[in-house]
């Protein structure tokens, strides 16, 4: 083989491929240290559009699993509101029927009427002054939202309304209810059992609210365990395999370089000459 000093093919063939093998080195120790198959672009272009596609609809996933949980919270709270205003109005049913009785007379429908109507007014403060950060939640008719999903469609997003549970609002109409008398203590009985029944049915309804959220949550937390697995598969390294790879290219660096020595005889030859 003729030796040549400007263009020395093996030399160069030698030097390139020493550069591949040094790179790939490093993408594999870089693979290795990070546990990421893909850490740039440049790595596999589809690959880190899906995982970064993924990983958004995985965050506002969870962040709708993080909406649910704080209304299952203001859910409760307006529940145990209720609760104590159905007490209230068992109350109010006990002393209407014992206002009903013959066995009163109208002084002591009086007396009995006073405890009745400041209970009216428990229903008002509980109503107005039960609140989840800061929103008041049964002092009018109203929708509360709770955006369980990533989008704005229908089966993502749920209403519930816990009505004016006011005793003088349109719902529970208590304002004008009095047991002075008897006639008045037999008609507030039959109308207290009616404000108590939608009492009990509004209650229900955030029961039953509050389970479809619970469901909800648990099957949102198993969507994103999935999802969150398809990421990795695509995002993540092989450990394994990248450690082989590592190996080989180390390997193939060390014998690129044992070659571009036997290379440089080439050019000891034509300096050996020229002396």
């Amino acid at each position: 083989m003729p030796a040549r000093l400007n263009h020395n093919v093996s030399l160069k063939q030698v030097h390139h491929n020493m550069r591949l093998h040094f790179g790939n080195v490093g993408t594999q120790i870089e693979k290795a240290a990070s546990g990421m198959r893909v850490n740039r672009s440049s790595d596999d272009p589809a690959s880190l559009a899906l995982a970064n596609s993924i990983d958004a609809e995985v965050k506002a996933l969870a962040e709708g699993g993080r909406n649910v949980q704080q209304s299952v919270h203001m859910l409760q709270v307006a529940e145990g509101a209720m609760a104590q205003i159905a007490e209230i109005v068992q109350r109010m049913q006990e002393l209407a029927t014992q206002s009903a009785t013959s066995t009163y007379n109208d002084n002591n429908r009086s007396g009995i009427n006073t405890e009745f109507q400041q209970l009216k007014r428990e229903i008002d403060r509980i109503a107005e002054s039960t609140t989840y950060n800061g929103i008041i939640l049964l002092d009018s008719e109203r929708d509360f939202t709770i955006q369980a999903g990533p989008t704005d469609a229908s089966n993502n997003v749920a209403v519930i309304a816990f009505g004016n549970m006011r005793a003088s609002g349109p719902r529970l109409n208590l304002d004008s209810i009095t047991i002075e008398t008897r006639p008045q203590s037999q008609a507030a009985l039959d109308h207290l059992h009616d404000v108590h029944n939608q009492i009990v049915e509004s209650r229900n309804q955030i029961a039953a609210f509050q389970h479809r959220l619970e469901q909800s949550a648990t099957t949102t937390s198993s969507i994103i365990e999935r999802m969150r697995s398809t990421e990795g598969s695509v995002r993540d390294a092989d450990i394994a395999q990248t450690l082989t790879n590592l190996t080989r290219s180390q390997i193939l660096a060390q014998t690129a370089g044992s070659l571009a020595q036997e290379a440089d005889i080439d050019i000891d030859r034509i300096l050996q000459l020229m002396r």
